[in-house]
């Protein structure tokens, strides 16, 4: 009697723990992946590059602007171009201008493209960045105006 107790209770407690574990697979789907959950870099880099997701390429996005400012700039260039042009998706193109300025040294005042001033860059650069920004207009990330007031 005791062993057939005992048995009940271990298969009880196995098929608990079955359907604790498959509640919990579908449960992953809804959540949020963050940084901070994640411990394996590539899990949220294949997120951003497989499928453009904008919650995965965000949260990746200020993970890079917490390290480093030599190291991250190209980073962040690569996942924004690559979040712009693949997915389209319109805060990807600011923030590869954004990192291609810190790279360079352009200063200017966030979203104010009057303060812009590119005529110390070489020729190669100065090309990138006129090009970047030809297509931020034509995203109409930017506006004419904005475009025009840029001293370059």
């Amino acid at each position: 009697m005791r062993y057939t107790i005992i048995t009940i209770v271990f298969i009880s407690a196995l098929f608990s723990c079955q359907k604790k574990d498959a509640l919990s697979k579908s449960e992953k789907h809804d959540k949020v992946i963050t940084m901070n959950s994640i411990s394996d870099y590539d899990s949220i880099v294949n997120l951003v590059k497989i499928k453009g997701d904008t919650l995965a390429y965000d949260e990746l996005f200020f993970y890079l602007m917490d390290s480093n400012e030599k190291d991250r700039t190209d980073t962040v260039m690569y996942y924004s171009k690559m979040m712009a042009e693949k997915y389209d998706y319109k805060e990807a193109y600011k923030r590869y201008f954004n990192a291609f300025s810190e790279k360079y040294k352009i200063n200017m005042d966030v979203d104010n493209y009057s303060t812009l001033n590119m005529s110390s860059l070489k020729k190669a650069q100065k090309k990138q960045a006129e090009d970047w920004l030809g297509k931020m207009l034509e995203k109409k990330i930017i506006t004419q105006e904005q475009y025009n007031s840029i001293n370059k």
